[in-house]
């Protein structure tokens, strides 16, 4: 069998782990490494490439790369350029450079969503049928979203959709937190955890939880005017908090008579690096 390499890149980092068995990637198979993404070209495909190498790859090793958007994921071109990373790398292909750097084949490097990569490992992990109708939201210092009925995850875009007068990530993100916190308290705080740890903001946080669970029901629903949903899948750093929230998106939807299956990430962080790793095995 092949050597099959999952990848996701991050803001801050790059994580890269063997794929075993066709499913799983385990501890110790996995590499990481910071990566300046404000840096130069050479910086940042530098860490990747010794992240990558780092695994012991030879030239018939397949990648399976999970990459944030806006990118030409077929023909592995960058089109990251207001996002605040990565500016560098605008139209560099990538896919050739890497290929050049590592010695491999170009047709041995795929590229997918890292949000639809999310969704693609944890349903490659579940093993559902392929016609299960899922959707995939990660909740952290941004808002993702994908989407899969059939064979692969695609992405959903769903932060930048209008939603109550903003976008939907104004609202389902570790800023509608962070935010609340500096008008409300008159406290600066970096998430979730630094409000439910202290005594003096817990409380109240715990109120602004039920809110935040009335806006992640109500977006599910919307994406149910248009879409059918089995099962809604949750990541992100945000979910260590699902206890406080989750049985209120429940009972909201069951409300409106939805009753989609919530999960909470099997997964976490391997869970992009399995998906695009799968997608060597789908094809």
């Amino acid at each position: 069998m092949k050597q099959i390499v999952g990848i996701d890149i991050g803001g801050s980092h790059i994580s890269a782990g063997i794929l075993q068995n066709g499913m799983t990637i385990a501890d110790a198979e996995v590499a990481r490494e910071s990566v300046n993404s404000l840096g130069t070209k050479e910086e940042i495909l530098g860490a990747w490439g010794r992240c990558i190498q780092s695994l012991g790859i030879s030239k018939h090793t397949l990648l399976g790369i999970a990459m944030p958007a806006p990118f030409d994921y077929e023909n592995g071109v960058s089109l990251i350029l207001e996002q605040g990373k990565y500016l560098s790398l605008y139209q560099v292909n990538v896919k050739l450079t890497l290929a050049d750097r590592l010695g491999l084949p170009v047709d041995n490097i795929a590229f997918i969503n890292d949000a639809a990569a999310f969704l693609q490992g944890e349903a490659h992990a579940a093993g559902w049928p392929r016609n299960t109708n899922l959707m995939g939201i990660t909740l952290g210092t941004g808002l993702g979203g994908a989407f899969k009925s059939g064979k692969f995850a695609e992405d959903g875009a769903i932060w930048s959709i209008p939603f109550k007068g903003g976008i939907a990530e104004d609202y389902l993100s570790t800023s509608f937190f962070t935010k609340w916190a500096k008008v409300h308290f008159g406290i600066e705080v970096h998430g979730l955890k630094d409000l439910l740890t202290n005594q003096q903001t817990r409380e109240d946080t715990l109120a602004k939880l039920r809110v935040f669970a009335s806006h992640l029901a109500d977006l599910i629903l919307l994406q149910q005017e248009s879409r059918k949903i089995d099962k809604v899948i949750l990541g992100g750093n945000m979910v260590k908090a699902a206890a406080y929230f989750l049985p209120e998106v429940k009972r909201i939807l069951q409300d409106f008579g939805s009753s989609p299956e919530l999960l909470i990430s099997r997964l976490g962080e391997k869970a992009a690096m399995i998906g695009a790793a799968s997608i060597h095995n789908e094809n």
